[in-house]
C-alpha cells in the first residue's frame, strides 16, 4: 500500500508524543546565512523560492491523500528531485548502519560511508589516536576531494544521527548551493570555530569545490592520528574564510542539536551553552539530533513518517454505523468463513489473536516495511 507518509504542499512531519516538527503553511521561519562571519543575514524565503519555482502549494487532510482515490504530487517528491543531497554516513557502531538505511537515509539522493572501524572489529569502542587507515579526519578529507560536482549539497553526519531530510531541503532550497556554505551547530575548541559532528553539519558545493581547489590528500596527513575530523575539516575551511554561521530560526531556536529528543521531552541539559550561536531548543523544522540507539530511529520513523493523525474528513474517516453485539460478532465470524456460531470463548480469542501481531513481530515487521522515496 502507498505510504502516505507527508502532506501534499508542507512537511507536516509531526512527532505525535508532544513535539511537532514539522512545516507549517504560512509561516515563515528562515536561518541566518553569509559568505564570512561578519556578515549575517536572514535566508530567502521558501515561499518565495516555491513562487518562483511556480510551485502552487496547498495543504490537504490525511483524509483527502489515502480515501479519495487521487494521486497527488507530494512537496516532499519534488524537492527530493530538484535539490540533490549526498549523505556521508561517519560509522563508529555497524549496528547503526542497517537503522539509518532504513530510516531517514531513505530521504538521501545518494549515501557514502567513512568507515573508521573495520567490520571485524566492529563493536570495539573507538580509540582516540589511530593509525593511518583508520583516521576519520584523513577518511573523511578524502571523501570531500573526491566528491561529484553533481551534488548540489552534503551534509555528514554520525551513524547515531537521525535527519530529517524534508527538512533539510526546506531550509536549502532557495540558497545558492554554488556559493560557501557551511552550516551546522557551531562551537569553539582551541580558537577554531567550527561545526560539531554531533549535530551533523552541511556544505555546499562551493564550498566543496573550494577545498578541493585548495588542498591535496598530503595536505590531509597532517592530523591523521586523532579523532577530531570535525574540528579539523573546520579549521582547514577557516583557512578559506568558509566559517560556520547562525542557523537559529527566527524565533531564536535551533535547527542543528548535538542532543538527542531526550532534551526536547526532559529540557535542562546546557548543550545549546556550549555553541558559538547559543539557541533555544527547537525549531519545528530542526534537522538533526544525534544520540538515537538503533531501535530507537524505528521508533522515531513511525511516529514521524507512518503514523496518520486524522482530525477532519467526510470520505474515510467517519464513525462506522453501530450496531447489536450479537450482530458485530457474528458479521466477523462470517467474514472469515466461520459459520459455527457456537464456538467457545477461548476459540473467539484464538480467532481475534490470529490477526493481530505480538510485539516481536509487530517491529520486525515495521522494520521491513521502509519507506521508498522514489
Amino acid at each position: 500500500m502507498t505510504h502516505f507518509y507527508l502532506r501534499l504542499a508542507i512537511f507536516s512531519i509531526g512527532l505525535s508524543i508532544g513535539v511537532y516538527l514539522g512545516y507549517r503553511t504560512g509561516t515563515h521561519n528562515a536561518i541566518k546565512a553569509s559568505t564570512n562571519s561578519q556578515m549575517v543575514k536572514h535566508l530567502p524565503s521558501y515561499e518565495r523560492w516555491a513562487l518562483k519555482m511556480g510551485i502552487q502549494r496547498e495543504l490537504l487532510p490525511w483524509d483527502t491523500l489515502r480515501y479519495s482515490g487521487t494521486t497527488f504530487m507530494l512537496e516532499a517528491d519534488v524537492l527530493f528531485k530538484t535539490i540533490n543531497v549526498l549523505c556521508v554516513i561517519i560509522i563508529r557502531k555497524y549496528k547503526n548502519v542497517e537503522a539509518a538505511e532504513d530510516t531517514w537515509a531513505k530521504g538521501c539522493n545518494h549515501i557514502q560511508y567513512v568507515e573508521t572501524v573495520s567490520k571485524d572489529n566492529k563493536n570495539k569502542k573507538l580509540p582516540a589516536r589511530r593509525t593511518r587507515e583508520h583516521s576519520s579526519w584523513i577518511l573523511l578529507c578524502n571523501l570531500v576531494l573526491n566528491i561529484d560536482k553533481r551534488h548540489d549539497w552534503v551534509i555528514v553526519v554520525n551513524d547515531n544521527t537521525f535527519a530529517i531530510m524534508e527538512n533539510l531541503r526546506y531550509h536549502l532550497a532557495d540558497l545558492n548551493p554554488s556559493d560557501k556554505y557551511y552550516l551546522g551547530y557551531a562551537v569553539k575548541f582551541w580558537s577554531t570555530i567550527y561545526n560539531s559532528n554531533e549535530a551533523g553539519y552541511v556544505l555546499s558545493r562551493g564550498a566543496v569545490e573550494t577545498f578541493q581547489k585548495a588542498y591535496s590528500e598530503t595536505e590531509c596527513l597532517n592530523h591523521i592520528y586523532w579523532n577530531r575530523e570535525d574540528f579539523y575539516l573546520g579549521k582547514y575551511l577557516a583557512n578559506l574564510n568558509i566559517t560556520p554561521i547562525d542557523t537559529k530560526d527566527k524565533d531564536g531556536l535551533s535547527i542543528f542539536h548535538p542532543y538527542s529528543w531526550n532534551h526536547v521531552f526532559f529540557p535542562g541539559e546546557s548543550h545549546y551553552k556550549t555553541g558559538v550561536f547559543p539557541a533555544r531548543c527547537c525549531s519545528k523544522k530542526s534537522v538533526t539530533f544525534m544520540g538515537i540507539e538503533a531501535d530507537k530511529m524505528y521508533t522515531y520513523h513511525y511516529f514521524l513518517y507512518k503514523l496518520q493523525i486524522f482530525t477532519k474528513g467526510t470520505l474515510g474517516n467517519v464513525p462506522m454505523k453501530s450496531e447489536p453485539d450479537e450482530r458485530v460478532w457474528k458479521s466477523f465470524l462470517k467474514e472469515r468463513n466461520i459459520h459455527d456460531e457456537n464456538i467457545t470463548a477461548d476459540q473467539y480469542y484464538k480467532v481475534w489473536t490470529d490477526l493481530i501481531n505480538e510485539p516481536t513481530s509487530f517491529a520486525a515487521r515495521m522494520k521491513k516495511d521502509t519507506v521508498d522515496y522514489s
